[in-house]
Parts: C-alpha cells; sequence; structure tokens
C-alpha cells in the first residue's frame, strides 16, 4: 500500500513538473502547436514508468498502445512541419500549402500508424469487423452530412486538379480576390476591400473559375477610348502609344496593342489592349494609363468628344480661346526676354518667335523629355515645377528643379542632339514649345544669330557641367565642345 501511495505521489509530480517546464515554454511557437498532445505524452509516460508494477497487463499494455499513438501523433505532426512548412513552402515562394491537402496527408499517416500499433499490440483483432463498422458509420453519417461530404470531396478535387493555388487571383462566379486558404469545407478569398469572401468548395466545383495568375503573372486589359472624327488614326495611335509606354507597370512585352473598331454618332472609337504583371493594381495602372491620354491628347489637340449640347454663342467661345492665345503669347515676350540665347534677337525677332511657340501641358510624374531621346524643341516653363534627373528616370541622380521662367532644350533646339537628361513634371505644368522649324527662317535671313547661338550655347554647356559636377562628385568628366564645334553644328543642323 505504501509502495502505491508513494509510486502515485511520484507520477504526479513527476507530471507537474513536466506540464509546468512545458508551461514555460509555450511562448516558442514550435513546442505551443504541441502543447496538447505533449500533456498526454507526459501523462502517459508518468503513469507507465512509475505505476507500472501496480497495474494489471491490460491495462498496461492499453497505456503502452495510447503511449505509441501519442509518439505517433506528434511525429506526423513534426514531418507535416517540416515536408509543407520547410520544403515545399520554400519552392512555392513563401505560399502556403493548401489546408485540405495537409490535412488529408496528416490522416492518412494517422490511420496507417493506428493500424500498425492496433495489430502490433492486439494481434487478435478482427479489423474485417472494424471494416464492417466503418461502413455503416459512413452510410450513417454520409446521409446526414451531405453537404458537408460533398464540400469534402469537391475540396479533394480541387486540389487534385489545382485550377488555382494560394496566393492566385481568381474570379469565382460574380466574386473576385486572392484565394488565401483552402480547408475542408471551403475556399477563402480576400477581395481589393480587404474583406473575406468564404465559398463552399461544392459551390466552386459547379462555378466557372477565371485565374489572372495563370499560366502566367501576365493580365491583359482592354480600354475603349473615344476620339473626335477630325483626328487621324495614325496620330491617335501615335499618341496612345506613348501614353502606355509612360506608365511603368504596362509591360514592354506583350507590347500595348491600339486598333480602330467602331465609327460612332460622335466619335471614332479606338481599342487599346495592354499587359501587367500584378492584377491587384490594374485599376490604379488602368487610371494611370487614362491619366497620361488626357494629358497626350491634350498637348496633342485631339479632342475626346461626348454628346453634349452648347448653348453658348460661338463667338464667346472663340473670344476665350483668342484670350487665352494672346496670354500666352504676352507670357512667351516676357519670358523669352529674360533668356540669354535669345538676347541678340530684336523684340521684334522675339515678338516673331512668341507668336509661333506652343503651349503644351503635361500631368504630374509625367516626363516631358528622357534622357537619350532624340529631339528638336525646346521649353519654357510657364506654370508648375520639374525636375531635372542625370539618368533615363526619376532614381537617377536629380540635378535641378526648374520652375517659371527656367528653360531646357536649347542644345537639342540648335545642334539636334539627343536630350542629356529627363525633365519630369513635379505637378501639373504648362510649358511653352518652341520647334527648330521657327528658327529655320531666322536663321536663313541672318547668318550672323548662328554664332550668337554658338556662344550662348558654350557659355551654357559650361554652367551645366559644373552644376553637375557639384551633384555627382564621382561623375565622369566629360570635355566640352568647344565654340566653333557648336557653331559648325549649328550650321549642319540648319543647313545654313
Amino acid at each position: 500500500m505504501n509502495d502505491l501511495l508513494m509510486d502515485t505521489i511520484l507520477t504526479v509530480v513527476a507530471f507537474g513538473v513536466l506540464s509546468g517546464a512545458l508551461f514555460l515554454l509555450k511562448q516558442i511557437k514550435a513546442v505551443a502547436r504541441f502543447r496538447g498532445s505533449l500533456n498526454v505524452l507526459f501523462l502517459v509516460s508518468s503513469v507507465s514508468f512509475f505505476m507500472r508494477p501496480h497495474i494489471e497487463q491490460g491495462y498496461a499494455r492499453a497505456i503502452y498502445a495510447a503511449l505509441f499513438c501519442t509518439f505517433a501523433y506528434i511525429g506526423v505532426r513534426l514531418l507535416d512541419i517540416l515536408l509543407f512548412d520547410a520544403l515545399i513552402r520554400h519552392r512555392r515562394g513563401g505560399l502556403p500549402v493548401p489546408v485540405v491537402l495537409r490535412a488529408t496527408f496528416r490522416w492518412v499517416l494517422l490511420s496507417l500508424a493506428f493500424y500498425l500499433i492496433v495489430k502490433h499490440m492486439y494481434p487478435g483483432v478482427d479489423f474485417r469487423f472494424l471494416a464492417f463498422s466503418t461502413i455503416v458509420l459512413g452510410y450513417i453519417l454520409g446521409n446526414a452530412s451531405q453537404d458537408t461530404l460533398g464540400n469534402l470531396i469537391a475540396g479533394l478535387a480541387l486540389t487534385g486538379e489545382r485550377p488555382f493555388s494560394i496566393g492566385d487571383w481568381v474570379r469565382v462566379g460574380d466574386f473576385v480576390g486572392r484565394v488565401t486558404d483552402m480547408t475542408w469545407r471551403a475556399t477563402r478569398l480576400q477581395t481589393k476591400m480587404l474583406d473575406y469572401i468564404i465559398i463552399p468548395n461544392s459551390t466552386i466545383a459547379r462555378e466557372y473559375i477565371v485565374n489572372y495568375s495563370r499560366p502566367t503573372q501576365s493580365h491583359g486589359f482592354t480600354q475603349e477610348i473615344g476620339v473626335n472624327y477630325g483626328v487621324p488614326p495614325n496620330k491617335v495611335r501615335a499618341s496612345i502609344m506613348r501614353a502606355c509606354k509612360a506608365v511603368p507597370e504596362i509591360l514592354a512585352d506583350p507590347a500595348p496593342l491600339v486598333w480602330l473598331h467602331n465609327y460612332g454618332d460622335f466619335s471614332i472609337d479606338y481599342t487599346v489592349k495592354f499587359f501587367i504583371r500584378d492584377f491587384s493594381k490594374l485599376e490604379q495602372i488602368q487610371s494611370d494609363m487614362m491619366d497620361r491620354v488626357w494629358y497626350d491628347f491634350k498637348r496633342e489637340d485631339i479632342v475626346i468628344p461626348f454628346p453634349i449640347r452648347d448653348v453658348r454663342p460661338m463667338n464667346d467661345v472663340e473670344a476665350k480661346a483668342d484670350r487665352e492665345r494672346a496670354a500666352s503669347v504676352e507670357a512667351g515676350k516676357e519670358l523669352l526676354g529674360e533668356i540669354p540665347i535669345f538676347n541678340h534677337l530684336s523684340k521684334e525677332e522675339r515678338d516673331q518667335v512668341s507668336e509661333r511657340m506652343e503651349e503644351k501641358i503635361y500631368g504630374a510624374g509625367e516626363a516631358l523629355v528622357r534622357k537619350g531621346d532624340t529631339g528638336n524643341t525646346f521649353y519654357i516653363i510657364l506654370e508648375g515645377s520639374t525636375t531635372v534627373h542625370l539618368g533615363p528616370d526619376t532614381r537617377s541622380a536629380q540635378v535641378a528643379q526648374l520652375k517659371r521662367g527656367d528653360y531646357f532644350g536649347e542644345m537639342c533646339l540648335l545642334t539636334g542632339e539627343p536630350r542629356s537628361a529627363t525633365v519630369v513634371a513635379v505637378n501639373d505644368c504648362r510649358v511653352l514649345e518652341l520647334s527648330q522649324i521657327v528658327l529655320q527662317e531666322l536663321l536663313e535671313e541672318k547668318k550672323s544669330l548662328a554664332e550668337d547661338f554658338a556662344k550662348a550655347l558654350k557659355q551654357r554647356a559650361d554652367e551645366l557641367a559644373k552644376l553637375q559636377k557639384s551633384v555627382d562628385a564621382e561623375s565622369k568628366h566629360t570635355e566640352q565642345p568647344s565654340e566653333k564645334a557648336l557653331l559648325s553644328k549649328i550650321w549642319d543642323f540648319f543647313g545654313i
């Protein structure tokens, strides 16, 4: 009796000590997963170790069977973590494996382990009776829970066919979302509004499924744009393609496509197709593209028509346009007179140039010119501000910020050389654009202007070289062309 009491006390103490140690280690994620099964293991182990002499052989065998089952459960869980959380998840780029697949894997191994333990501990057990009982029980449960069973079978079918994986963007019926989880009963989608939609697997099996992430991450999208009848189609296509190129998220391969598909009542309708890689940003990318189309159309004087009844007198409309044009010309005269390159022009010549300058508008974030591009135009900032970068985009070093009255592009205007920097609008900008054709007539009438231009270009080039050196001290020194070399380039470019 004393031995039984002592062994009982030792059993309780051992279980208490082990459970206390487990309690202290519960903050460890790997240990917390097995807290319940480890408690059972500690209890069964303590009983089997200290109480073995006081327990009948039949009960002892049952305790050992429970001990082996607990070990088997912990081993299967460890294998599950190693296989699915470490190996397969790493190969899938961090995406989790569907719950239904992991659960099936665990239940198959646990059933096999249970069979082997029972077969070893109780050789006389008739498994045919157990199989018959399982069939009867399965029939009863199957009739009682047809929906649940249907979801289970559908979940297994979806896991086998794999029409989507966790992390894919899909459309199931009327719902669009990213697959975040898949259990025995249902699949969970997270929408772009960050809401969860839980759809039973049997419902998914009956619906059509569109996978936006397969077979590649590239997803095509189309957008219709209506344009005034008076604009040539090739001009419209070129403008839309420039707008698509200006949006970094639109892929260059596959390249965007534009085609004319309808002559409508109020417009010629075009369809633009472009491809993106991140489906979650589709609406924002579409908005950015349409923004760029509006600004490019505005600069190219391409009108997007819409049915409207305009009751204003036409004279008032024309008068307003004339006033805006006159104000732009006056601003051009004022700003042109402050630019050293044009100091050698007479007032009449500057007025003549100002009247032929065109006003353009650029949206925030849009590149006015890009390094390496060819061109023959010169710009004066009329409203807004821009940044100047040494490379082809805003990720390169910024050397200056331009505001009203500042100018750029004089080397392209007078020599036709490629752009030496990238200029990007900080906010909506209005600029005056001067083309090489405007100066062609002046130089043909007054060839001595070429020497004045060459002298002004040399001074401007030296100033910009010093500015670039102060901003990027590691930049390679580039020998600046002489005034004579610049004069020769101006003569060649204008055919003098």
